[in-house]
């Protein structure tokens, strides 16, 4: 009869084994595809939610510049708040550069990785939800700016972790360059055409997610657009446990699956 292990053995092992999973790189499969779109919905959720409360988008950048530029100029003030503005594109620079140098170090692809990079972005959405739900909503001040601060830096954390997992027909946050490629696609009528399919179904998503953002801030509160979003950012951070690694003996074809 085999002479089972030491307690301390078996607890190295299962640390071991722990460590093992933890710093696998992730596979590229149709998972790993959802988990991003889930979070282009979110996205689309937070962002609906951000505006009509704040007057500046936590996640589109190209519109808080181009209000940034109108603020600059003095023009029309009413339609947009340029210091929200300004805290949103500030944070979601410093989101994008503190996550993703990091992601740099650790490793784009590592499991570990992805569910820390997640988890923080997942933790300062309930953050901001905490605080809108329990101060008075106003357009501006020092309440506006922390939950647009701390949505804008996790939005920025975002995009950098889905951009660098070259996944680059899913932004999760920026429509524009999806729009064009979908209809410049050389195979655009083919039936089988993954790329199609991805940058489509990142549109879907995204412009369900505003929908979703918008009459839920409509008929519930203002609260249940970044509850949603936090929730859907959650569930992608539990997905992370469940992806599969890229084979060590055959990871190039891998990449292209």
């Amino acid at each position: 009869m085999a002479a089972s292990l030491p307690p301390s053995d078996c607890s190295r092992r299962r640390m071991s084994r722990l460590l093992e999973f933890l710093m696998e790189d992730i596979r590229e499969d149709l998972l790993l595809e959802s988990e991003l779109l889930l979070l282009s919905f979110a996205t689309g959720i937070q962002d609906a939610a951000a505006w009509p409360d704040y007057r500046c988008f936590a996640s589109n950048q190209t519109g808080n510049t181009l209000f940034l530029a109108i603020g600059v100029a003095g023009l029309t003030k009413h339609l947009y708040s340029f210091p929200n503005i300004g805290v949103s594109l500030s944070m979601f620079i410093a989101g994008g550069f503190i996550l993703g140098q990091l992601g740099n170090l650790v490793g784009v692809r590592k499991r570990l990785w992805l569910l820390i990079s997640n988890l923080i972005q997942t933790t300062l959405v309930f953050c901001a939800l905490i605080i809108q739900y329990s101060r008075p909503i106003r357009e501006e001040g020092t309440a506006a700016m922390a939950v647009i601060g701390l949505l804008a830096f996790s939005s920025g954390g975002q995009v950098a972790m889905s951009r660098s997992l070259k996944i680059t027909e899913i932004t999760t946050a920026m429509a524009t360059a999806a729009f064009v490629d979908v209809v410049i696609d050389p195979d655009l009528g083919k039936l089988k055409n993954r790329l199609r399919n991805r940058r489509v179904m990142f549109l879907v998503m995204l412009i369900a997610g505003c929908f979703v953002g918008a009459f839920a801030q409509r008929e519930v509160s203002s609260s249940f657009p970044i509850l949603l979003c936090a929730i859907g950012k959650a569930l992608v951070c539990v997905g992370f446990l469940f992806n599969r690694p890229i084979a060590a003996d055959n990871w190039e074809d891998d990449l292209k699956v």
